[in-house]
């Protein structure tokens, strides 16, 4: 089995190449980090020549979940990947240290779950613990986050997880199989950012596929929360992906990927 790392760089280029998370990675054997710059920087293409890691340049802007599709194919036309390998989505704010590592590399190796989902941290220190772990919303939900922080979605990793697991794992750290991530034919690419991992955790728990919580997979999460700012691109992203899941949840509306072989009839 081999790990690929997928990454999308939005003019990220100086927090890679800070981090040095992503170079220490990629001399690792079994494992294939592929950075997507979606708004293309020299000093990111040189950084990744310099640790052999996949640098794949767009020649024009595009939505996350097109982002990672495209990585996937990468992976599958270009690097070999298999249904039994594993295909990580991984924020470029995501450190994961170097005492780290050698966890990260036995949890992931000895997992066998489709879909699995990690410990982050908001700091260094691993105290503060990130939200990547919710319930599922309703639209009431996410009108009293944006109007009063509501977290009553979050879980509390520190108790007991819910046994029904009717809940999704954000996409900033997400590892799945790929065998799993052709069969739901990837991220639904009419999302351009925000929501798209509920969809894809959503649509995974249709067909049976429920994410696991790896405790002892832990990195630290340097989020910067744009999607919290009113009326800016990234708040009108976030209201219509809003809109965009609530709509696909209950089946009103076809997916769009790359990777879906569209019905002849």
């Amino acid at each position: 089995m081999k790990i690929f790392i997928s990454v999308i760089s939005h003019h990220h280029h100086d927090v890679i190449i800070n981090l040095n998370s992503l170079n220490r990675i990629a001399k690792i054997g079994q494992i294939e980090v592929v950075v997507r710059d979606n708004l293309p920087v020299s000093k990111l293409n040189t950084f990744c020549l310099e640790h052999k890691i996949h640098y794949l340049p767009n020649e024009q802007e595009r939505g996350f979940s097109e982002n990672n599709n495209l990585n996937y194919l990468y992976c599958v036309e270009e690097l070999g990947m298999k249904p039994t390998d594993y295909f990580i989505l991984m924020n470029p704010d995501i450190l994961i240290t170097q005492h780290n590592i050698p966890t990260f590399m036995h949890e992931v190796f000895n997992c066998s779950a489709e879909l699995c989902v990690a410990n982050l941290f908001l700091d260094r220190q691993e105290i503060a613990q990130d939200d990547n772990l919710r319930y599922y919303p309703k639209l009431s939900n996410f009108f009293k986050n944006y109007l009063f922080n509501d977290r009553s979605t979050v879980i509390k990793r520190n108790q007991a997880l819910p046994e029904k697991a009717e809940y999704w794992g954000s996409g900033s750290f997400l590892c799945i199989k790929s065998s799993l991530y052709q069969e739901l034919n990837g991220f639904d690419e009419r999302y351009h950012m925000y929501c798209e991992d509920i969809d894809f955790c959503y649509r995974a728990a249709k067909v049976g596929v429920l994410p696991q919580y790896l405790p002892n997979l832990r990195a630290v999460h340097f989020r910067r929360r744009d999607s919290k700012r009113f009326l800016t691109k990234y708040f009108f992203w976030h209201v219509q992906s809003v809109f965009l899941y609530i709509l696909s949840a209950k089946g009103w509306r076809k997916m769009k990927s790359c990777l879906k072989v569209e019905d002849k009839g």
